[in-house]
């Protein structure tokens, strides 16, 4: 065969291209020195979800930790909202982001200084806002981070020798929303909703805390009293986040779809009791959780 063709360049071409078409793959060498290289695709980058930050000028706790926000410097994730009305009883469908923390004063018969933090809705009538037996959605994540910087904070600064305690508060009061959110509180007696030190590390803890990646189990609690003491422990000592928790004193209004709420707008993979808070109500609750088919432990087991 005539191989003359190899000292032709436009044949040389040609058979290269004929040979790639049917093969897939060019044999024979082929200068490529001339072609151009083919543009690179970058992705840009993903932007960064934006954050509602709520609090009412009806609220004096609630300005005082934005007025530290801002002080600090509102972080790029954040968008501030003031508002006129109590926050409990907003509408957040007006609030545009999917995510929201609340700023709040805590309020208690004890007047205990606390530094809490609690998702929101109601296990029986909606007397502070919100709607009667229905559940918000929540942060569990967050406010488990949220606990554990607060208590650190707390440890490190003169407020522990003040008397200020860190912790869970159980599920409780308006807004109702099932957009994801979460209220961190200053309390709980108005000297302490002025109390400025107080006031700048919750606005710390919000700044650089919420978006902390950290990768916890997801629960659900039952039992105990209105501060969880036992789940508190929990959440500072081990990997778990508590989303909905409900305290003995609502066990008796419990029923399959509370429980399913909690469950659903928790995320929650796993149900905690608090075994010796649940008292009278223990069977029906046990009951209740066994239909859900999630591992259920006891707190008082998991602290061991």
């Amino acid at each position: 065969m005539d191989h003359a063709y190899k000292n032709d360049p436009n044949m040389l071409e040609k058979v290269n291209d004929a040979v790639l078409a049917f093969f897939g793959e060019t044999l024979l060498s082929k200068d490529t020195s001339t072609a151009q290289a083919a543009p690179t695709t970058t992705q840009a980058p993903k932007p960064i979800e934006k954050i509602a930050l709520v609090y009412s000028v009806q609220d004096p706790a609630g300005m005082l930790i934005a007025e530290k926000i801002k002080e600090i410097g509102v972080p790029g994730w954040a968008v501030m909202y003031e508002l006129e009305r109590d926050i409990v009883f907003i509408d957040p469908a007006k609030i545009k982001e999917n995510k929201i923390i609340f700023l709040s004063r805590h309020k208690s018969e004890t007047g205990t200084k606390s530094l809490t933090v609690h998702m929101i809705g109601n296990f029986d009538d909606a007397k502070f806002g919100g709607r009667t037996r229905e559940l918000a959605g929540t942060l569990p994540q967050i406010g488990a981070n949220y606990l554990r910087v607060l208590n650190e904070k707390n440890i490190l600064s003169t407020l522990s020798k003040q008397g200020f305690v860190v912790s869970l508060e159980v599920t409780h009061h308006g807004p109702m929303t099932q957009k994801k959110c979460i209220f961190i509180e200053l309390g709980s007696a108005p000297i302490d909703w002025k109390n400025e030190t107080a006031a700048k590390l919750i606005a710390e803890t919000v700044v650089e805390a919420t978006m902390k990646e950290v990768k916890d189990k997801i629960v659900i609690g039952f039992g105990g009293g209105h501060y969880a003491p036992d789940f508190t422990k929990l959440s500072l000592r081990k990997n778990y986040a508590f989303g909905h928790i409900c305290p003995k004193h609502q066990l008796h209004n419990l029923n399959k779809t509370l429980i399913q709420q909690m469950i659903e707008r928790s995320g929650a993979a796993e149900i905690v009791l608090d075994w010796k808070g649940l008292k009278e109500n223990k069977e029906r609750v046990i009951e209740l959780c066994k239909r859900t088919m999630l591992p259920i432990e006891r707190v008082q087991n998991l602290l061991k």
